[in-house]
């Protein structure tokens, strides 16, 4: 999951911000506290409930998406092994005849379609678990309006949308769940190719094994590109719309 872009984008505040909050809280306070404070007036305190309400329901939802990440990541590794063991099984029987090759061809194809969708999921679970980040430090933010003087014990947000989002490189993104499950899609790709070659009574073992190289090279880009497309046209406004949008309120027609 890709939470080191949030991080990016917030900072820790030390030294000079604990003595200006010490002094602030001796005087009373911070003066840009006050108007927030003072402006909400009687709903201050449910204005805090329902603050740290939704804070509570963004980290539900962050643990959420790492869980289901972990989760299709491990049944698609379970997958795997499994068809791994009984193609050696059938090509154990078979001799590498040609039943180990018709049910190769039936078995990788099927496997490689779970891991394109266990690889799309994951990557949309990981922009989804930045997008709950990004609204958490938006609530820290909130808080620290509200009281200045916490303001070197928590991460607050700098930008809310800096002008430049730094982009992770191609071998952060490998480092993903997503970029793990691409590798290993690759490598099926590329199998599957080597054995269609082999299947067409192919002698030569370096030709199945250079296209087979050539394709799953050409799928791990593809789906490496994929993942860095989806990162940079991220914005939390367009994560899961459905859960905050807010319908126009309607007066009751009379019947």
């Amino acid at each position: 999951m890709s939470t080191s872009d949030a991080s990016a984008q917030l900072a820790v505040s030390r030294g000079a911000d604990t003595r200006r909050a010490e002094q602030g809280s001796d005087d009373g306070g911070d003066a840009s506290g006050a108007p927030l404070a003072d402006s909400l007036g009687p709903r201050l305190g449910p204005a805090a409930t329902f603050a740290t309400t939704e804070h509570f329901n963004l980290q539900t939802a962050r643990a959420l998406t790492v869980s289901e990440a972990n989760g299709r990541a491990s049944i698609y590794l379970a997958a795997l092994s499994g068809n791994l063991i009984a193609l050696a099984f059938v090509g154990q029987m078979s001799r590498l005849g040609a039943a180990f090759y018709a049910f190769a061809l039936i078995l990788l194809p099927v496997l490689a379609f779970v891991g394109l969708v266990t690889f799309l999921r994951l990557v949309q679970s990981s922009i989804e678990d930045l997008a709950y980040a990004e609204r958490i430090a938006l609530l820290r933010s909130f808080y620290l309006r509200l009281s200045p003087e916490l303001e070197p014990y928590l991460v607050v947000v700098t930008e809310v949308c800096p002008a430049k989002a730094p982009s992770p490189g191609a071998w952060q993104l490998t480092l993903t769940a997503a970029g793990m499950v691409a590798v290993i899609n690759s490598v099926v790709v590329g199998a599957c190719a080597g054995l269609v070659l082999q299947a067409a009574s192919v002698h030569s073992l370096a030709i199945p094994i250079a296209l087979g190289a050539v394709i799953g090279a050409a799928a791990f880009m593809l789906q490496e590109r994929h993942h860095r497309r989806a990162r940079d046209a991220y914005s939390p406004e367009a994560v899961d719309r459905t859960a905050i949008f807010v319908p126009p309120s309607q007066e009751r027609q009379p019947r």
